[in-house]
């Protein structure tokens, strides 16, 4: 292990910090990794004095040892952001630990990186368009079949448009409604007090759902419930979950939210059950509940079964291990997995090993050297954890009274 005095000494010689972001470039035959040196400044990263000057004198207190902790964390963080907006600045103020605080910037360098590398790949597109562009061109010079702009062009379906689309979609989930097909009660209950990173990849998976159940032709029937505040709610839409902030409403049949529970939503007369990985039932056959309860979390903390418990629903669990041999990897299904299992075992009244070999990755169904895998991640994970620890005990060190 390093000593702190060395790290202190190798991290305040420069007044600069370079991080290396890797990005991808693609070509028409090959891909390679390209490294690019980026040199980051402190001062670069400190907010506006607008933004100081609006903070009262208790945040400006937690801002100033935030401001410390922040500049250790540039030189001697693994991941440092490029840029760090007002936004931010406020975002880390309300972290409630160092942790939280060092996972947040984290978070912002490594999402600075894809976009980076989005970036990247969008200009090689648009460079390989180019040149699609200008063979197109000399062939239609040449007297050819050349497409492009102000050459040939290929005419698409004239009758279909987006808002038919959306119409055609909507019109699929009302006729569901009508067939009494089950209704899928997402539980929001536990949104609220997952961390940011946590809150946009639930966020992104509900917009799979929801994409996903308007592409099938026999839609099943979401419903947000236990929904948390207005304010949380709205911020989440935007960022995550998108489809409620556009035009889409009005032209399609989007899911309810409801601050009830599922039971006051739905009624203590439907057939009412909820899916847990660590329920003792196991779910089987024909799918015939009414309404079929899901915790929108990450499950570390046997989430589902606690809301199962506290709602006084029977929960179960899918009939994994009877269908299916999972060879590696953790048993653990995306929410949109999930959902596209529901709907195939419902349609196809009870065939469970076809929905379920659907709709897992082909990865968790072959054999791999799990020993190694798992010294492999193991080993990993110990290093993150002591450069966490260590970065921890620096900054700690150098903030403390």
């Amino acid at each position: 292990m390093i000593p702190l005095t060395r790290l202190f000494a190798r991290a305040f010689l420069s007044p600069k910090r370079k991080t290396t972001t890797f990005l991808s470039s693609s070509s028409s035959c090959h891909s390679s990794s390209i490294a690019e040196d980026e040199e980051v400044s402190f001062e670069s990263l400190k907010p506006s004095r607008s933004f100081e000057k609006s903070l009262t004198k208790e945040l400006k207190d937690r801002y100033e040892k935030t401001l410390k902790e922040f500049e250790i964390f540039v030189y001697m963080g693994k991941y440092v952001p490029n840029k760090m907006s007002d936004d931010a600045w406020k975002q880390s103020l309300e972290c409630k630990s160092l942790n939280d605080r060092l996972s947040y910037w984290e978070y912002l360098a490594l999402t600075a990186r894809r976009e980076q590398r989005k970036t990247k790949v969008n200009s090689s597109k648009q460079a390989r368009y180019k040149e699609i562009l200008e063979e197109q061109q000399k062939r239609y010079d040449a007297g050819g079949m050349g497409y492009g702009p102000e050459m040939y062009q290929l005419i698409g379906n004239p009758l279909r448009n987006q808002k038919r689309v959306n119409n055609i979609e909507g019109s699929r989930v009302f006729s569901s409604m009508n067939a009494g097909a089950p209704r899928i009660a997402l539980d929001l209950q536990y949104m609220s007090e997952v961390n940011r990173r946590e809150s946009s990849e639930l966020g992104n998976q509900m917009q799979y759902c929801i994409s996903e159940n308007f592409a099938s032709n026999f839609p099943l029937v979401l419903d947000f419930v236990n929904s948390p505040s207005q304010e949380f709610l709205e911020q989440w839409l935007q960022k995550s979950v998108g489809y409620y902030t556009g035009n889409y409403v009005n032209q399609t049949i989007l899911p309810e939210f409801s601050t009830k529970g599922i039971k006051d939503f739905y009624g203590n007369s439907a057939n009412t059950i909820y899916i847990s990985p660590n329920a003792r039932d196991v779910l089987d056959g024909p799918l015939t509940a009414d309404v079929i309860g899901i915790c929108v979390t990450m499950g570390r903390k046997r989430e589902a079964l606690s809301a199962a418990r506290r709602s006084k629903i029977r929960s179960y669990r899918l009939p994994i291990h009877r269908y299916v041999k999972w060879k590696s990897g953790p048993q653990f299904l995306p929410f949109p997995n999930l959902l596209n299992v529901l709907r195939e075992v419902y349609t196809s009244g009870g065939d469970w090993s076809r929905a379920l070999h659907n709709n897992i990755s082909k990865r968790h169904l072959v054999d791999t050297n799990e020993d190694e895998q798992k010294k492999m991640q193991s080993l990993r994970r110990r290093t993150r954890e002591e450069e966490r620890r260590e970065l921890t005990e620096a900054i700690i060190s150098a903030t403390k009274d």
